[in-house]
């Protein structure tokens, strides 16, 4: 027995060397970034509440009228689970693909170039294709995210100056929004948004309050509503709720600026709690506004409010 324990510990030595030679060699993109103004773990999760909570929860109510209260909270949380665990998944291939050419950090659009050269011989040829591809699906992405977001703010200042002074057109308030909008542009580090995405929060679910203080109002009788619509009209549920659950460039960027990103991922990572927060508000908010007005549910919760009480204005 001694004999054969005097055999094995030469080869436990060469084996422990080898382990601390290859983790020696072994390149970590994370311990190689550095980002000028790195947002801690709070800032991330500030940041993400910010860019994902938005105006697609208001159309909520209306997703669920499609699925019905039952359908429409098991298919929000197959949605999301589905959504996250791309997310998951994209970020740990760019991940690997900073560790194959050993780089501390790629966008999307270099970690698909990189994936089609990685690949087979008969994909290289469309590395750059793919690049250009995925830049403009994220470009025209955002940019119609944005002209949404626009347009819904612009109808509400224009609301607000129809009631208390002259009707001018809608197209006026868009420029003023976009006017308005230009030095929050200006701002290129996310580190210094982090103070107005805090108080754009703390106002966004004040107003979230407000609405919901309607919503309470004379609830109806709970077997009044439907629990599970056919699934026919389920495609309209996966349309809004996807509008108001995804925000996939953004994610991308929040765990790109973080200090410690390796807390983006992982079962209590950054991500996932705030996916978290951010499911409950939306299944919340959506619950309750199906509940109070049923069928005759807008578009957007906000036009189902009473318009001359001081309260929703």
């Amino acid at each position: 027995m001694e004999n054969a324990n005097a055999a094995l510990e030469p080869q436990h030595t060469q084996l422990t060397l080898l382990q601390s030679a290859s983790s020696y060699y072994y390149y970590d993109p994370y311990e190689k970034r550095t980002v000028e103004v790195p947002l801690n773990n709070l800032d991330a999760f500030i940041s993400l509440l910010k860019c994902v909570m938005g105006t697609g929860i208001l159309a909520m109510p209306l997703a669920i009228r499609y699925s019905g209260v039952v359908a429409g909270v098991l298919l929000s949380l197959l949605l999301m689970m589905l959504l996250t665990y791309c997310i998951h998944l994209l970020i740990s291939g760019m991940t690997e693909c900073c560790r194959r050419i050993q780089v501390p950090q790629v966008s999307m659009p270099q970690a698909v170039q990189i994936a089609y050269q990685s690949g087979p011989r008969c994909v290289h040829c469309f590395a750059n294709v793919a690049g250009f591809l995925t830049s403009c699906v994220l470009v025209i992405g955002q940019f119609g995210l944005c002209c949404v977001y626009i347009v819904f703010v612009a109808k509400n200042f224009k609301e607000i100056g129809d009631y208390y002074c002259r009707d001018f057109n809608e197209r006026y308030y868009v420029v003023g929004v976009c006017v308005l909008q230009l030095p929050f542009f200006l701002i290129r580090k996310l580190k210094y948004l982090v103070p107005l995405n805090l108080i754009s929060n703390c106002f966004l679910y004040l107003g979230f309050l407000c609405i919901m203080y309607y919503l309470v109002r004379g609830l109806p009788n709970p077997q009044q509503r439907e629990l599970i619509k056919p699934p026919a009209d389920w495609i309209m549920f996966f349309g809004i709720a996807a509008f108001s659950l995804t925000a996939v460039g953004s994610m991308l960027v929040v765990e790109a600026n973080m200090a410690h990103p390796q807390s983006y991922l992982g079962i209590f990572g950054v991500l996932n709690l705030a996916v978290f927060f951010i499911l409950f508000s939306n299944i919340l908010f959506g619950i309750m506004g199906y509940w109070r007005y049923g069928e005759q549910v807008e578009a957007s919760i906000t036009l189902n409010v009473p318009q001359n009480e001081i309260s929703s204005k």
